[in-house]
């Protein structure tokens, strides 16, 4: 039997396939899947780890793998995501495990302060306060940024004239990824859904639309736009919300109420999906009208897939947003990256800063609680509401103190 060797893309292409199928795969792993899906190719276990790496999909051996349940999140490194030029080569991905899922590492020693990366959210909805004010027209229909009353910038939907923003451009983001499906001129049928969501002051509700709302306007544009939508949210840490409600101790008595919630609100969403839309008033254009693909029709709509994008918007959203680049950071309870949000008066956009200097191949790490918390408190939190045991080093040494210099960099004291 002769031996080939392949080309790096497509050597990079398979060993691709091999890590979505299972992530937690090792260097030595997918060197023998390789040769048992490719026996005639000859490939070495130095060039699988070195394509690996420019492909940022390498395990980083961290931690103990443990055992999955469906409480874990599930998380993959979204390779359609350019992280190099996100952060001009400051950063690369990795899998450390099926437990922890992705990370992000410095491809280089990074100086305290440093800003890392800027991202603005992929999905976003403001707190259920400032959301109120958009709809009452005093802060902006996608950032939420106050409006000045008489503002120059101000603009408005032309077709409920309901909703404002504070430059055309939010007008338009706001058009491209949610609100031509949310518009009560256009689709008045998904007005019940929205206000069932805030008469139970329920943001994740909110953010579950949103995230449906950008699959659908996607599958309006093209089918290669829906494909990268879905791979998008597919690399997002997963879990249904029944399971984290699971971990609460409230369940056994909420439970039933809980899941009355969801069947109402997944009725009202379907309601509120119905096609076509109505037609934009002056150039007579139609506004989401393309049928579902089949692979869709049925999943997209069902309780488990609802959940698991409630569950989806709750464990990943940082102040209202989900990012596609920020979701891949981990926790740490003395964490060396800090979230700033760099826009005036919204919490629109992050900003990833170091918190001290940072080593090659250390991974950046941000903290998802108050740090100045106790241990129980930290930990207690982390299992409700992330699903996972912190086991960082301030919580497995004996000394729970918060390091000086961190809680500084946080602006927990004074320098």
């Amino acid at each position: 039997m002769a031996s080939i060797t392949p080309e790096a893309p497509v050597l990079t292409e398979l060993i691709a396939k091999i890590k979505k199928a299972d992530p937690g795969l090792g260097i030595k792993k997918v060197l023998a899947e390789i040769q048992a899906q490719e026996p005639t190719w000859l490939v070495s276990e130095k060039r699988v780890k070195k394509l690996m790496d420019q492909a940022g999909i390498a395990v980083a051996n961290a931690e103990p793998e443990g055992e999955l349940d469906p409480s874990i999140p599930v998380s993959h490194i979204d390779t359609a995501v350019d992280i190099s030029s996100l952060t001009n080569g400051l950063v690369k991905a990795k899998m450390i495990n099926k437990v922890i899922g992705k990370g992000l590492f410095a491809t280089q020693e990074l100086a305290k302060g440093k800003i890392v990366f800027t991202e603005f959210p992929f999905i976003y909805f403001p707190p259920m306060k400032r959301y109120n004010m958009v709809t009452k027209g005093d802060a902006c229909g996608l950032c939420a940024r106050t409006i000045k009353v008489g503002g120059l910038l101000s603009c408005v939907c032309p077709s409920c004239s309901r909703v404002k923003y504070c430059t055309k451009a939010c007008r338009q983001t706001s058009w491209d990824s949610s609100h031509r499906f949310e518009c009560f001129g256009l689709n008045p049928a998904i007005k019940e859904y929205v206000n069932f969501c805030v008469e139970e002051n329920w943001n994740a509700g909110m953010g579950a639309l949103r995230c449906y709302e950008r699959i659908l306007i996607a599958n309006e544009t093209s089918p290669d736009e829906l494909a990268a939508v879905l791979k998008h949210f597919d690399a997002f840490a997963t879990v249904s919300q029944e399971e984290r409600q699971k971990r609460e101790t409230s369940w056994d008595m909420m439970g039933d109420q809980s899941r009355a919630v969801w069947e109402k609100a997944l009725e009202l969403l379907i309601k509120g999906c119905k096609y076509p839309l109505k037609t934009l008033p002056k150039s007579g254009v139609s506004v989401l009208t393309k049928p579902l693909p089949d692979h869709l029709k049925d999943s997209l709509f069902s309780m488990d897939t609802y959940l698991k994008f409630v569950g989806r918007y709750n464990i990943n959203n940082q102040d209202g947003g989900l990012y596609l680049l920020h979701s891949s950071l981990n926790h740490a309870c003395t964490p060396n990256a800090i979230i700033d949000h760099p826009g005036a008066g919204t919490n629109y956009g992050v900003s990833v800063r170091l918190a001290r200097t940072i080593k090659r191949d250390e991974q950046l790490q941000i903290t998802y609680c108050d740090p100045r918390w106790k241990k129980d408190t930290r930990q207690q939190y982390l299992r409700t509401e992330y699903m996972f045991t912190c086991k960082c080093k301030r919580c497995t040494g004996s000394d729970d103190t918060l390091n000086e210099e961190i809680a500084q960099s946080l602006g927990l004291v004074q320098e």
